[in-house]
């Protein structure tokens, strides 16, 4: 009895419905009042949001054009060594840095006749077109003369038929000797500047051995290295503009050819561009007031024709220096300037005046360029007075002359940066794409850090180069906090809200 009381009490433990809500719901109850009375007489505390963490842009005034521009190598379309098709000795060639206008022959017709490069002293091939004309006639006379006597069955076919050979060979000997008495006149083959010059007045060539390097200036070619998206977008005749250095008009060029394969080193793609060249007077622009005066390229000073010896003679170029009037034979010559003295650059301006001198009859050929004639007397002349060359007629007494060359724009080896695009992208304020909030094409949203928090600023869109564009506030009131120094919010633009704390974390600048 005792044992089943036990076992009774023990059930009544382990099943007792109201000890399992005593124990699962009153308890946690109690425990939970307890927690709250402990915090009673003290205030609820509210947390506001932490400032968001941004990076920000400084803005300043950038010029777009030299980051965008590229390294252009200028070459020359077409370039070459340029020979006699005859041997013999050289009487005259050309000087280096000459410009020559090239000929243009076609089916034995002269449509241009051309610049000459150099000349063969034509005496020997004269009298070989002399010996052969000989014996032209003479094989001539003999066909003729066999001719009559096959005819009359005088002689045999065969003879008759070496007779014709006869003279077809001697006709041909002529005509070689003709054709080679014309060669001994070198013409430029393409207009361009002579750059090199092999061979001097007086030595003697070989067919096919280069007298002179001619190079095509006009047109010329501009090679750039572009990636592949660049070159892809390129296309073969596409017209692109130039902008040079200096000039705010663009040169126009069309792609000549591009590169199938690209460099190894750079991963880049050469792009050639042809386009025009034009020649300066001194490096001139076109619109200058020293344009109007008379111009000169060339000049010498008053030397002797022995250097260091004083009983020679003075002399002057006869033909480009020398001039005769109904007073006689007299230079233009600047008596202020001597040998050594430099001209000014900015304006190199001299002022010419007549002076009479009496020529002699001594004449000096320097390797065929210059014809000098020995001056007897020199009248008021000091020895080494610049002595102008090539001055125009209707120059006057004590009036200035501008002393400069014709020279290229654009030279082959020059470097040069180039942009190619449709107008020169103008100073301003730009702005990376990921840095606005667009609205349509023309206008966007900003963010500015100012005092901890995000001002929002409705901005016009300008124009772009590239990834960059240029923008300025749409409110005018607004404008002070579109300048230079601003800090521009880059990241979170679309989530960020007008007044919204910011704390700026990072600051960097553009890096166009």
């Amino acid at each position: 009895m005792k044992n089943e009381t036990k076992l009774c009490i023990f059930s009544y433990r382990r099943c007792n419905p109201a000890k399992i809500i005593l124990r699962n719901i009153i308890i946690p109850i109690t425990l939970s009042c307890i927690f709250m009375l402990t915090g009673c007489g003290e205030k609820d505390t509210i947390t506001e949001p932490s400032p968001r963490p941004v990076t920000v842009l400084e803005l300043r005034e950038i010029n777009p054009v030299k980051p965008l521009q590229l390294t252009g190598s200028v070459k020359s379309w077409k370039d070459e060594d340029i020979s006699f098709e005859v041997d013999g000795r050289v009487g005259w060639i050309v000087e280096m840095g000459t410009n020559r206008e090239g000929r243009w022959e076609e089916d034995n017709v002269v449509h241009i006749r051309g610049d000459i490069l150099a000349r063969i002293d034509e005496e020997h091939h004269r009298i070989r077109l002399r010996a052969a004309a000989a014996e032209r006639d003479r094989a001539h006379a003999e066909y003729v003369r066999k001719k009559q006597a096959w005819e009359k069955r005088a002689i045999a076919e065969v003879d008759f038929i070496r007779g014709t050979a006869d003279r077809d060979a001697q006709q041909a000997e002529f005509d070689q000797a003709q054709y080679n008495l014309d060669r001994c006149t070198l013409y430029a083959p393409f207009s361009g500047e002579v750059s090199e010059v092999y061979v001097e007045a007086g030595g003697y060539v070989r067919r096919g051995e280069a007298v002179a390097h001619l190079v095509m200036m006009d047109p010329i070619k501009i090679d750039i290295s572009v990636s592949s998206e660049t070159a892809e977008r390129l296309k073969i005749r596409d017209t692109v503009r130039i902008f040079l250095p200096g000039d705010d008009e663009p040169v126009y060029g069309s792609v000549y050819e591009k590169a199938t394969v690209a460099d190894p080193e750079t991963r880049t793609f050469r792009v050639s561009i042809i386009t025009r060249n034009r020649q300066t007077i001194g490096g001139l622009p076109p619109d200058s007031p020293l344009l109007k005066y008379p111009r000169i390229a060339f000049y010498i000073y008053l030397s002797r024709a022995r250097v260091g010896d004083k009983n020679s003679s003075f002399v002057v170029e006869e033909n480009r220096a020398l001039r005769k009037d109904d007073n006689g034979y007299f230079v233009w010559a600047a008596p202020d300037k001597e040998l050594g003295d430099h001209f000014d650059s900015e304006r190199p301006l001299i002022t010419l005046r007549k002076f009479t001198v009496i020529p002699g009859e001594r004449q000096m050929n320097f390797q065929g360029l210059y014809l000098m004639r020995e001056l007897s007397d020199i009248g008021e002349l000091v020895p080494g007075t610049l002595i102008a060359m090539d001055v125009p007629d209707d120059f006057n007494d004590g009036d200035k002359v501008l002393v400069a060359n014709k020279q290229w724009r654009l030279r082959p080896g020059q470097l040069i940066p180039v942009f190619l695009g449709v107008e020169i992208p103008k100073t301003g304020l730009y702005l990376p794409m990921n840095s606005i909030k667009p609205i349509d094409d023309k206008t966007g949203e900003i963010f500015v850090a100012v005092d901890g928090k995000a001002k929002k600023v409705k901005v016009k869109i300008l124009s772009n180069v590239g990834e960059l564009f240029r923008v300025e506030a749409v409110d005018p009131n607004e404008a002070n906090m579109i300048v230079a120094g601003s800090e521009v919010i880059t990241d979170y633009i679309h989530f960020l809200q007008d007044e919204e704390p910011i704390r700026v974390i990072k600051k960097v600048k553009l890096n166009p």
